[in-house]
């Protein structure tokens, strides 16, 4: 085999390789835009001077945080899901936000252009929703974390029963956001962990008692006849394990009251 075939060879395989990722991105992407659609409308109206000081910004305040064009859009599209969650969740509370990555969007446009942000929460969620510490909530915090949980599974048609996580939840892991938290959701309960400096999950998992059948039902945000239907739909009783999980990231805004970790920086919501 002389040069020039081997040359032709490795060009056609680099080529189909392209082509290939190429496909795969895009699948990803059109999948990523369909999951919450008003989620996906209203983050293509972020003004490009957004997505602009977001890549100046973020880097320096959330160390470790890709800004490539498929950051951006996974970041803009879990941080508008956190406001449909928000407005799904209007008339039961406070919810908190279970990403650092969406944060970072909030923080970014926060500073740029306040006036600009709250118009658009108003246009596209039809409130304004305020940026708050997760301890100003005046709520706690797992309780804030299961409206936000219930609201986002809402919005992309999934089972707050799980096992599938919904974006906004499964942001920071996608993105492996050092200081962010990984979710999974198995046998009947979200549990999150740190991400450390690698990006990988690490720690001790922690559990969230009101992100379950039974703490949800209690908070109201699902009723015993949803939550039979839920579980008839799994063809189980719902309870138990689920057959899989996901090891994606977000973060936890709860506290399981006994001084770990919350894993929530900031919220909003309820009037």
């Amino acid at each position: 085999m002389n040069n020039t075939t081997t040359n032709t060879r490795f060009s056609l395989t680099t080529h189909i390789g392209g082509w290939w990722a190429q496909r795969r991105e895009s699948g990803e992407v059109a999948a990523l835009r369909q999951r919450c659609p008003r989620a996906t409308l209203a983050a293509g109206q972020i003004p490009p001077a957004v997505g602009t000081a977001w890549a100046d910004q973020a880097p320096e305040e959330f160390p470790g945080l890709a800004v490539s064009d498929g950051a951006w859009l996974r970041c803009s599209l879990g941080f508008a899901q956190f406001f449909e969650a928000c407005r799904l969740q209007r008339e039961l509370g406070p919810c908190a936000l279970p990403s650092k990555a969406a944060d970072s969007v909030w923080h970014a446009w926060l500073k740029l252009d306040p006036a600009g942000l709250a118009d658009w929460q108003q246009r596209y969620f039809g409130r304004v929703v305020p940026h708050r510490e997760s301890a100003a909530l005046g709520a706690p915090q797992d309780a804030c974390l299961a409206r936000t949980w219930v609201g986002a599974c809402r919005s992309e048609g999934a089972s707050p029963l799980g096992p599938q996580l919904p974006l906004l939840f499964a942001l920071d892991g996608l993105l492996r956001l050092p200081s962010g938290w990984a979710y999974q959701h198995k046998r009947d309960a979200l549990l999150h962990r740190q991400i450390d400096g690698f990006g990988q999950p690490s720690g001790v998992a922690f559990t969230h008692a009101s992100v379950t059948a039974a703490g949800l039902v209690a908070l109201g945000l699902l009723s015993e006849a949803e939550l039979l239907s839920l579980r008839r739909q799994q063809g189980g009783d719902g309870g138990g394990g689920t057959g899989s999980s996901s090891d994606t990231g977000g973060c936890g805004a709860g506290s399981d009251g006994d001084g770990c970790s919350s894993g929530s920086s900031c919220g909003g919501g309820g009037d």
